[in-house]
């Protein structure tokens, strides 16, 4: 067990160093929204999610009331929908059922999930405004969300 934390430790640490390689995303009214233009001047936060996760709507919901604060500030939250075509009926009325004003992208082929390379979900990026990968949260429990805001509050200072 041991041995598979430090092996973790050392992926994080590697991955930190990181550039997000350019992507774009279609939103839910089909538009297509290329990386740049969804950069936050001081943080972006990309959470993949589903439908079906409860955690995600969790996180999501954080993320959104963080984004009603900090959005003029220089926070940018992308949600990054991964339900198949089969589902990605659910997505939309989920989305306004919840009120979540961050843009919302659909993969439904898992392109954008295969890319960041995410497995399980919720699973979220949080990435400077040089691209630089700040760091890659797995998973969300009520008990991240101090973490979680303490984060981008920093990030809105400007401290990483």
């Amino acid at each position: 067990m041991k041995k598979v934390i430090a092996l973790v430790l050392i992926a994080i640490v590697f991955a930190v160093a990181a550039k997000v390689g350019d992507f774009s995303g279609k939103d839910l009214d089909g538009k297509t929204w290329p990386l740049d233009s969804l950069l936050g001047e001081k943080l972006t936060i990309i959470s993949f999610w589903s439908t079906s996760c409860a955690p995600c709507k969790e996180e999501l919901s954080l993320l959104d009331s963080l984004y009603g604060v900090y959005g003029d500030s220089g926070l940018s939250v992308i949600a990054i929908n991964i339900d198949s075509k089969r589902t990605l009926s659910r997505v939309e009325p989920m989305v306004k059922s919840y009120g979540w004003d961050f843009t919302v992208l659909i993969d439904p082929e898992g392109k954008l999930m295969r890319l960041f390379k995410v497995s399980p979900i919720p699973h979220s990026f949080y990435i400077k405004p040089d691209k630089t990968l700040l760091k890659s949260v797995i998973g969300y429990t009520k008990k991240d969300a101090a973490t979680i805001k303490k984060t981008v509050k920093n990030a809105i200072r400007g401290v990483y």
